[in-house]
């Protein structure tokens, strides 16, 4: 048994299994036409609801499981083996309904955990800005205080589920700002359709085809005064609170993407016959399939240990960053060779290889780059 498998409990275990029938059921045979047809899968996100999969981290008194980010990062894995789109657009509703599990008045617990657990209601992050990224003291939104609430102006970059959410936590600067600080603060907005003056463009991507993102415009789009969540100034606080886990639950997609990648490549080197021997038989593929297996269990303790810490109320942003970039380049790496080892067939739009090697490379893109996580181990290793 190895370290990983023996840390796990029951509850552990209960939900890993609940994701592979999920996963097997029907997240598998939904994957090629959610590829082909690029639609966002709301009918695969409410079954995940219905089976306790979307509310894992939300309290169990507003319809979640109450669980850990182990038993989280156990389930995006799993589901991401079977499709990695399906698996971001759950991890960007998770981490849009965990700031308001964290800092909602109860009223807004009430109003908007339990759908969300239950996959009735969807979510998303906005905080990243076309000319701003995502640096609290240049961001260009404003929320106007009005006499009903606020009028809420500006862009939007990105955002898993953005345009097709039912709820929006927006980053933007209260006007007039407070005495102290910038007044970045976090409101709750509903879908375009609920919105007016709330615009969404869709953008096409490489790969995570299904997965929703794209550009979002607010036009003095009004909300109520109980759309602030949380306290005035401190959004950023709150948009980055879940850092840590978001990371994490990124690399723990990686090894889920690498994994399916990995178990092609094995079946077909032992099943394809080149010369009248198993392709698996020949040194080259060997030492593929060796470097393979290797790397990925590698990130895969990477991201366990990280998920182990969070859970046990000890996250660790060096250990999170340094999960996240080691499985995002074990994915890509994994991905790559086992369209080696398949040679011609692995670049095959009929085989899953292509779809895999493509949803990869996001993953060392969002969250953080590849580069800004390096830079952060870098710094927490030398105290700086």
């Amino acid at each position: 048994m190895s370290l990983i498998e023996s840390t796990l409990s029951e509850e552990h275990r209960e939900f890993r299994d609940r994701a592979d029938a999920f996963a097997t059921e029907v997240v598998a045979p939904r994957a090629e036409e959610i590829e082909e047809t690029d639609e966002f899968p709301r009918d695969v996100l409410a079954e995940a609801g219905d089976r306790g999969l979307l509310g894992v981290l939300l309290p169990e008194e507003y319809g979640g499981e109450g669980s850990d980010f182990l038993s989280y990062c156990l389930v995006v894995e799993r589901i991401a083996q079977a499709s990695g789109a399906v698996a971001e657009s759950i991890q960007g509703h998770t981490f849009a309904a965990l700031p308001i599990a964290r800092h909602g008045t109860d009223a807004q617990k009430e109003a908007y955990l339990e759908p969300m657990a239950r996959g009735e209601s969807i979510g998303a992050m906005l905080l990243t800005e076309p000319g701003a990224g995502s640096s609290p003291t240049e961001l260009e939104t404003v929320a106007e205080e009005t006499d009903d609430g606020y009028a809420i102006t500006g862009e939007k970059a990105f955002g898993t589920n953005a345009g097709v959410a039912d709820v929006h936590l927006v980053v933007a600067r209260k006007r007039p700002a407070p005495d102290e600080g910038h007044g970045v603060s976090v409101f709750l907005v509903p879908s375009p359709e609920e919105a007016p003056g709330f615009t969404f463009d869709r953008v096409e991507f490489m790969g995570m085809r299904g997965h929703v993102t794209g550009d979002s415009a607010f036009d003095d789009v009004a909300v109520p005064a109980d759309a602030l969540l949380g306290e005035v100034g401190q959004g950023f606080r709150i948009a980055m609170g879940t850092i840590d886990m978001a990371r994490t639950g990124l690399g723990a997609i990686a090894t889920g993407i690498a994994t399916a990648a990995f178990e092609e490549a094995i079946e077909y080197a032992g099943a394809r016959e080149q010369g009248g021997n198993p392709v698996g038989q020949y040194q080259a593929v060997q030492v593929l399939v060796a470097e393979m297996d290797a790397k990925l269990d590698g990130a895969r303790h990477l991201v366990y240990d990280s998920a182990h810490d969070i859970a046990a109320g000890e996250g660790d942003t060096r250990a999170s960053s340094k999960a996240k970039y080691v499985a995002s380049d074990v994915v890509e790496y994994v991905t790559r060779n086992a369209i080696q080892i398949h040679g011609g067939k692995g670049y095959r739009t009929d085989y899953p290889l292509e779809r895999y090697f493509r949803d990869a490379k996001i993953l060392s893109l969002i969250g953080g780059t590849t580069e800004i996580q390096k830079t952060t181990v870098a710094e927490h290793a030398l105290d700086l």
